[in-house]
């Protein structure tokens, strides 16, 4: 079988082959090191969608996403737009194997997502270092923040930050190990020569040396920067993204216009009076209030967030995103915001450089699932998208600063193995599995029989075998009547306030909910589903699983509403009832499980919704058919308890069956009689007979002209037990 891993190994290691094939310092964009990779591989892409035609990373992505990895181990840089196998790079190509050499790259990243902050400690130390004339040892400059040195000096041939050239071995030198190429020693020589440390009679055209006098001892490094609790310097704010959309007089997307050409982005304010970057959203909203009164209060909130979010929120160095149709570009913010007037009438500017003008991205292909949501939505204008920073990095061929929503692989359904079997009483696990085949297909399933088959039991344990026994990835929640939408996805819930002033203007609470006096506020509140869907979303290699217990006692139309749709299409999105996704749209992510139970007995298959019909498989458990029909037997032998009961519970399902009104939902399963307090002794078995298995089939015939006792008590059944069959002993 072919995973994902495989076909991942694949295109990584075609890929590496290419780079370090080119001359010397020499690089390729990634738009051509892919087309060499398609030229060499022809059937990787077609072998990718042919394998996981489900998966919505293609492996173009992929291969962007896993440069991440390779950067991290310091085998690949980025510069310029440019990729370039380093020494270190080369050298683990020609080391490892395929697998290993991805493998080893994940395990770096790994590393230094771990460590994290002493690397940025790292950077602030060589960021000091160049003022001091002095290099560093790599030993030392490792045990003084904690890390690894023979992963450190690889690592600073990938995102070289300032100073890297100053990290030297112990006696001064380039250390051989790197595997550097004369060009990329000569480059790290001229670095040396510059810094005034370079020794030049210790070195040669194959070793570069500094000079031993010019080293930085490792008692000086704790005073080259201060620690983090003596700075009162903020800490600047993370990196943000925005979609920003405009369109001329004629409809025509403004990238392909006035954008392109001017190096912008912009936002029409031809009604705004003049505001300075910076203004407050009470400064920007008083303004817009008077400037645009004769729009509605939603619009004029909405108008003035825009506002308020151009001038103020946005910052250089920010990426901004627009597209045409479902070409996307890119940009980054260079420069403040300014109004400017002009024929067309005024607008909100900032300059910006656009970096794919000439190779858009196509939504579809290239960018996040889940950023075609709000890019999807033509009604934005103005958007923040800062979860999707590090995606957007990626894509500029930059290191990321966060982590990419889709930098890991899909989340993959486990395999039923034999422990889940013997845990569920089951002979082997072949109907298990076939319930994660299905789930791979869609990822909905809904367990369906009589009472007492084990249904809620199967589905909470196949839920923990799934998620691999997180807790917090798997919820139950239980349907009846009175289930709505608001109790499993959202709804505004009542809460109470402090009561307001007497002047009647109402307070303000913390969760922007105003009391105007009742003592009451309104919280629009997530259900367990949209909390479940949201973790899934962010964790997409983890699957998540939604247990609904008795699915066919709610209103289903009532309770699912616009989800519905969801459930079917799950690659696509909706605008959800109470508008809390903001224009931004929802969907249902792929690794959220869905399993439901259905007791046949109270309400027949036949009679459930037909489109939630078509959008769940169903798998039965019956006391007639496996795995459920030797289930309790089973379980007595594993117990070394008496087969009389599972005699008894064959003889009464027979009755049932044969009985003129008996349907076959209304058979008993053994679920009834697997626990242990049911097997102290023979008043056990007929106290649950008389009150639980009676009653029940007393319901079942209601009407019926039957003598239930006679028909199905315990004493009528034994005569049918086969006489060699000792009656169960007192405990």
């Amino acid at each position: 079988m072919t995973t994902a891993f495989d076909l991942t190994v694949r295109v990584v290691q075609v890929a590496a082959r290419i780079l370090a094939r080119q001359p010397e310092g020499h690089g390729l964009a990634f738009r051509r090191v892919w087309e060499l990779v398609q030229a060499e591989d022809p059937e990787l892409e077609s072998d990718w969608h042919a394998a996981f035609p489900e998966v919505e990373t293609a492996v173009e992505k992929r291969l962007r996403y896993e440069s991440i990895n390779l950067g991290k181990a310091g085998w690949l840089r980025k510069t310029g737009r440019q990729w370039r196998l380093t020494g270190p790079g080369r050298k683990a190509l020609e080391t490892y194997d395929a697998a290993d050499f991805l493998a080893q790259a994940r395990s770096s990243y790994g590393y230094w997502d771990s460590e994290r902050p002493a690397f940025e400690g790292v950077t602030e130390t060589l960021a000091a270092l160049p003022d001091t004339g002095k290099w560093i040892r790599a030993d030392d400059l490792a045990e003084h923040h904690g890390l690894d040195a023979d992963f450190l000096l690889p690592w600073l041939q990938g995102p070289r930050p300032e100073g890297w050239h100053l990290v030297l071995g112990t006696d001064g030198e380039v250390p051989e190990e790197l595997g550097l190429s004369p060009v990329e020693l000569d480059e790290w020589r001229n670095l040396l020569v510059r810094d005034g440390v370079y020794d030049e009679p210790a070195s040669s055209a194959s070793a570069v040396r500094a000079l031993l006098d010019r080293v930085l001892e490792p008692s000086e490094l704790k005073d080259l920067v201060p620690a983090r609790g003596d700075t009162t310097v903020e800490a600047e704010p993370p990196r943000r993204a925005w979609l920003v959309r405009g369109d001329d007089s004629r409809g025509n997307s403004l990238i392909n216009g006035l954008w392109q050409e001017k190096g912008i982005c912009s936002m029409p304010a031809d009604r705004l009076p003049t505001l300075d970057e910076g203004a407050t959203p009470e400064q920007v909203r008083e303004v817009v209030d008077e400037a645009y009164s004769s729009l509605g209060q939603s619009l004029r909130a909405q108008t003035a967030a825009e506002f308020h979010t151009f001038l103020s929120r946005m910052r250089e160095g920010d990426i901004v995103v627009t597209t045409d149709g479902t070409d996307t570009y890119l940009g980054t913010v260079t420069g403040p915001a300014r109004q400017v007037s002009g024929g067309g009438g005024a607008t909100l500017q900032r300059t910006v450089t656009w970096n794919n003008l000439d190779a858009p991205f196509d939504l579809y292909r290239h960018l996040p699932r889940e950023m075609e949501g709000p890019l999807g939505n033509p009604d934005l204008r103005l958007v923040e998208l800062t979860e999707f920073t590090g995606d957007l990095e990626v894509l500029l061929d930059e290191e990321p600063d966060q982590a990419p929503t889709e930098g890991s692989e899909a989340a993959v359904l486990p395999d039923a193995p034999q422990s889940l079997a013997d845990e569920l009483t089951m002979e082997d696990p072949s109907w298990l599995q076939e319930c994660v085949e299905l789930l791979r297909d869609r990822p909905q399933l809904i367990f369906h029989g009589p009472p007492g088959t084990g249904k809620t039991y199967t589905a909470l344990a196949l839920a923990r075998h799934l998620t691999g026994g997180r807790e917090a990835n798997f919820r139950l929640v239980q349907f009846h009547p009175a289930y709505s939408y608001e109790d499993f996805f959202e709804g505004f819930r009542p809460r109470a306030v402090r009561s307001a002033p007497a002047d009647g203007k109402g307070t303000r609470d913390g969760r922007g909910q105003t009391d105007t006096g009742s003592g009451i506020a309104f919280d629009l509140v997530e259900g367990p589903l949209k909390r479940l869907a949201n973790a899934a979303r962010r964790r997409p290699a983890e699957v998540f699983v939604l247990v609904i217990d008795e699915i066919n006692r709610g209103n289903l139309a009532k309770v699912f509403g616009e989800l519905y749709f969801l459930l079917e299409y799950r690659k696509e999105f909706v605008h959800l009832l109470y508008g809390s996704d903001e224009g931004r749209r929802f969907r249902l992510p792929p690794n959220l499980v869905i399993l439901g139970t259905m007791n046949t007995s109270d309400r027949s298959i036949a009679l459930m919704d037909a489109a939630m019909r078509r959008r769940f498989s169903f798998m039965e458990l019956h006391p007639s058919t496996d795995p459920t029909a030797s289930m309790l037997s089973r379980w007595l032998e594993k117990k070394e308890l008496s087969q009389e009961t599972a005699l008894l519970l064959d003889a009464l399902n027979e009755r049932i069956g044969e009985n003129p009104s008996g349907d076959r939902d209304f058979r008993i399963g053994p679920s009834y009689f697997m626990r242990p307090a049911v097997h102290t002794g023979p008043a056990a078995l007929e106290r649950l007979w008389r009150t639980q298995i009676l009653p029940l089939l007393a319901d079942y015939h209601w009407g019926d002209d039957i003598d239930i006792n006679a028909q199905y008590g315990l004493d009528s059944l034994r005569e049918e037990l086969p006489s060699d069959e000792p009656p169960q002993a007192d405990a």
